[in-house]
C-alpha cells in the first residue's frame, strides 16, 4: 500500500522569510507501493497555535539525506544521489540542493554551483560519530559509549574504555569499502564494565565486517556481513561536528 513516513530523525528550525519567524523544515519519505522511495522536503509553519504545511517540494527518487539545515534563510539539504552510470540502488553523488522560499510560499530551488563529488571514506572526515545501534532494532544501551572517526585511510575511536585503529580502503563502486581487520589495533586497559571485553569484541568483528557505508536521515550507516549474517550499524552525529 502506498505510505508517507516523515523522517523524524532529522529536521532543521530557523528563519526563512525576512520577518525572522522561525519555521521547521522536514523530510518525508512516499512509498507508492512499488521501488520507488521519493523524498520530499516540507515547510511547517505555526498559526495560531496549530502546525501547518505551507510547503513541500519532491526531491528525488532513493536519495540518501546526508544533512539538512538553514542558513542565510536558505534550506541546504545534502543527499547521496544517482549519478550518471549509478544503479539506483547504489547512489554515489554527493550532492547540495539550496531552495528558499518566496512570497508566495512556493519553494525555489537555486542552481546548483558547487561540484559534485563521489561517495569516498574521505567524505566521513572531520566528523565523529556515536554507535546508535548495533542493527536494526537493536539498540546500544545508554552506558556505551563507543566512537567512530574516519582518518587518513583509517577508522578510529573508542570502544568500552579502549582506543582502536583499522585500516579502511576504499572499492571502485562508490560506498565500498574493504576494512582490513588483520590490521587493527587496540590498546588492552582493564575496563570496569563487566560486559566491557563482550562489547568491544561484538564491535570490531562487526567493523571487521563492513564493506559498504552510506547515510540515512543524516545518520551514518555502516553494513556488514559476519559468518553469513547481514546486519547495518546506525552512528548518530556528534554535536560538536555538526558544524563540521
Amino acid at each position: 500500500m502506498p505510505q508517507v513516513i516523515l523522517l523524524d530523525d532529522i529536521k532543521a528550525v530557523g528563519s526563512l522569510t525576512e520577518n525572522n519567524k522561525k519555521m521547521a523544515v522536514v523530510l518525508l519519505n512516499y512509498s507508492p507501493g512499488g521501488t520507488g522511495q521519493y523524498l520530499y522536503i516540507a515547510v511547517v509553519d505555526k498559526e495560531s497555535g496549530n502546525l501547518k504545511n505551507i510547503a513541500t517540494q519532491f526531491v528525488g527518487d532513493r536519495f540518501r539525506v546526508k544533512d539538512l539545515k538553514i542558513m542565510n534563510k536558505k534550506i541546504i539539504l545534502d543527499v547521496i544521489q544517482p549519478g550518471k552510470n549509478d544503479s539506483a540502488c547504489c547512489p554515489g553523488d554527493v550532492v547540495q540542493h539550496v531552495w528558499y522560499l518566496d512570497s508566495n510560499n512556493q519553494l525555489i530551488e537555486e542552481p546548483n554551483t558547487r561540484k559534485i563529488v563521489r561517495l569516498t571514506p574521505d567524505i566521513l572526515s572531520n566528523t565523529e560519530w556515536r554507535l546508535e545501534s548495533w542493527r536494526y532494532g537493536d539498540p546500544v544501551s545508554a552506558e556505551n559509549d563507543i566512537r567512530l572517526r574516519y582518518i587518513n585511510g583509517h577508522f578510529t575511536g573508542s570502544v568500552a574504555c579502549n582506543n582502536y585503529t583499522v585500516t579502511v580502503k576504499s572499492e571502485p563502486r562508490p560506498g565500498f569499502i574493504n576494512v582490513l581487520k588483520q590490521h587493527t589495533s587496540v590498546t588492552e586497559k582493564q575496563c570496569n564494565n563487566p560486559l566491557a571485553a563482550e562489547q568491544q569484541q561484538r564491535y570490531l568483528e562487526q567493523l571487521g565486517g563492513v564493506n559498504q557505508f552510506t547515510y540515512f536521515a543524516g545518520k551514518l550507516a555502516l553494513s556488514y556481513q559476519v559468518n553469513g549474517q547481514l546486519g547495518v550499524m546506525i552512528f548518530s552525529k556528534e554535536p560538536s561536528s555538526y558544524n563540521q
